[in-house]
Protein backbone atom coordinates (compact mmCIF):
# COMPACT_ATOMS: atom_id res chain seq x y z
CA UNK A 1 0.00 0.00 0.00
CA UNK A 2 1.25 3.49 -0.44
CA UNK A 3 2.24 5.94 1.70
CA UNK A 4 -0.69 8.39 -0.19
CA UNK A 5 -3.27 5.91 1.06
CA UNK A 6 -1.47 5.75 4.48
CA UNK A 7 -1.79 9.24 4.84
CA UNK A 8 -6.21 9.24 3.50
CA UNK A 9 -6.07 6.81 6.08
CA UNK A 10 -5.22 8.96 9.16
CA UNK A 11 -7.01 11.06 8.02
CA UNK A 12 -10.04 9.24 8.32
CA UNK A 13 -9.33 8.19 11.51
CA UNK A 14 -8.69 11.56 12.88
CA UNK A 15 -12.54 12.26 11.66
CA UNK A 16 -13.59 9.02 13.16
CA UNK A 17 -12.37 10.56 16.45
CA UNK A 18 -14.81 13.48 16.93
CA UNK A 19 -18.02 11.26 14.52
CA UNK A 20 -17.87 8.31 16.63
CA UNK A 21 -17.51 9.27 20.60
CA UNK A 22 -19.61 12.31 19.83
CA UNK A 23 -22.09 11.07 17.29
CA UNK A 24 -22.46 7.34 17.27
CA UNK A 25 -21.36 6.80 21.38
CA UNK A 26 -23.11 10.39 22.46
CA UNK A 27 -25.90 8.75 24.49
CA UNK A 28 -23.47 6.63 26.25
CA UNK A 29 -23.00 8.35 29.48
CA UNK A 30 -20.03 6.12 30.64
CA UNK A 31 -16.34 7.82 29.57
CA UNK A 32 -14.59 4.57 28.91
CA UNK A 33 -16.45 4.24 25.58
CA UNK A 34 -14.90 7.18 23.83
CA UNK A 35 -11.60 6.60 26.11
CA UNK A 36 -11.15 3.07 24.61
CA UNK A 37 -12.35 4.12 21.17
CA UNK A 38 -9.70 6.94 21.03
CA UNK A 39 -6.85 4.62 22.68
CA UNK A 40 -7.51 1.87 19.89
CA UNK A 41 -7.37 5.02 17.39
CA UNK A 42 -4.22 6.64 18.60
CA UNK A 43 -2.26 2.71 18.72
CA UNK A 44 -3.73 2.53 14.85
CA UNK A 45 -2.34 6.08 13.75
CA UNK A 46 0.95 5.17 15.40
CA UNK A 47 0.37 2.10 12.69
CA UNK A 48 -0.11 4.12 10.32
CA UNK A 49 2.75 6.56 10.87
CA UNK A 50 5.42 3.97 10.84
CA UNK A 51 3.98 2.55 7.57
CA UNK A 52 4.35 5.75 5.78
CA UNK A 53 7.57 6.90 6.95
CA UNK A 54 9.01 2.90 6.69
CA UNK A 55 10.60 4.10 3.05
CA UNK A 56 11.87 7.22 4.09
CA UNK A 57 16.06 7.37 3.49
CA UNK A 58 18.33 9.85 3.76
CA UNK A 59 19.46 11.19 0.55
CA UNK A 60 23.27 11.91 1.51
CA UNK A 61 23.42 9.01 4.51
CA UNK A 62 27.00 8.15 3.67
CA UNK A 63 28.22 11.79 2.88
CA UNK A 64 27.45 12.88 6.16
CA UNK A 65 30.12 10.95 8.08
CA UNK A 66 32.57 12.10 5.23
CA UNK A 67 32.70 15.69 5.42
CA UNK A 68 33.86 18.10 7.25
CA UNK A 69 31.41 19.17 10.16
CA UNK A 70 32.75 20.85 13.08
CA UNK A 71 29.57 20.33 14.93
CA UNK A 72 30.31 16.57 14.19
CA UNK A 73 33.79 16.39 14.44
CA UNK A 74 34.77 14.25 17.50
CA UNK A 75 38.34 13.35 16.52
CA UNK A 76 41.38 14.84 18.85
CA UNK A 77 43.19 18.03 17.35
Amino acid sequence: MSARRWVWGVWVLVLSCYVVPYGLLGQVQAWYGAFLFWCVVGVLVIVANVMITRTFRSEDAGDALSRNDPLRDDREK
